[in-house]
């Protein structure tokens, strides 16, 4: 999972990060003034997550429902005409409490369901099954809110079905999970520097996933040794998987991953 910084003011997040991976702004305006080109600018780097406040605003990534923003009702409306318009997918974000009155929107207007950003204000950098980002806290110094968002996520960044950039997938293979405890399956990878695996839990046609896990990563070197790159040896290493993930295993020729998996998934073979 990744980390995104959102303000109603751009400069408050370079005061937390100075390059940041992921920045969300507003876009249009009830009350507070949008970012401008010159905000969007100062963050080059980052994969920009643009948001509005009004339902008639036919732009941006996300709708704003809470007070004096859209209304639960309008949801719906919004994300039919982005998606008229050609974005794909719509995301509404809201809070625990008025996320069920979001999906009764949607469900008593017929319309197929959202992306979700929910803020959890919980501490915790932990996604809400059903949603693909959640804003955990807020608030925070110098006047900026804290994202915790998947590994993919749809109409923001690219397509999840290619191979890393200048990346050979050598091969692609399907995991089915003799149940849903934990499981081991061995890959066989090039053992050059840019060896590695992405980890595909099957994502659904809204974006999402149900979630799966990946623990222990054992890779061994053509001398039969032990090459480290265990992602369970980073003590802020997080198994839990909502979409696509990538892991790096120079000098491997093979690894054992251990996971666990309520439905199949894929493992590219990189290198």
């Amino acid at each position: 999972m990744r980390i995104m910084y959102d303000a109603l003011t751009a400069h408050n997040i370079l005061k937390k990060d100075r390059r940041p991976g992921l920045v969300a702004g507003y876009i249009d305006k009830i009350k507070y003034t949008p970012w401008s080109a010159e905000d969007w600018a100062l963050f080059p780097d980052a994969l920009k997550v643009k948001i509005v406040k009004k339902a008639s605003t036919n732009d941006g990534h996300v709708l704003d429902v809470e007070p004096k923003d859209a209304e639960p009702e309008e949801a719906p409306g919004w994300a039919e005409m982005r998606r008229r318009s050609g974005f794909a997918h719509p995301v509404i974000y809201c809070n625990r409490s008025t996320w069920p009155k979001v999906k009764a929107a949607f469900a008593a207007q017929g319309v197929a369901p959202p992306l979700y950003w929910i803020a959890t204000a919980s501490g915790k950098p932990e996604i809400p099954e059903g949603a693909i980002a959640a804003q955990y806290l807020l608030d925070q110094e110098p006047g900026i809110d804290i994202s915790v968002v998947a590994d993919f996520w749809p109409g923001v960044d690219s397509s999840p079905q290619t191979a890393e950039p200048e990346v050979e997938l050598m091969e692609r293979i399907k995991v089915t999970p003799p149940d849903a405890g934990q499981n081991t399956v061995r890959v066989n990878l090039s053992g050059s520097v840019g060896a590695a695996i992405v980890v595909r839990p099957k994502i659904n046609g809204e974006g999402v996933s149900k979630p799966m896990w990946v623990g222990n990563i054992f890779a061994w070197g053509s001398d039969k040794t032990g090459v480290g790159h265990n992602p369970k040896a980073d003590p802020h290493y997080n198994d839990r998987l909502t979409s696509h993930r990538r892991f790096s295993l120079p000098g491997a020729v093979w690894a054992d991953v251990e996971y666990s998996a309520a439905e199949p998934f894929d493992i590219d073979v990189v290198g």
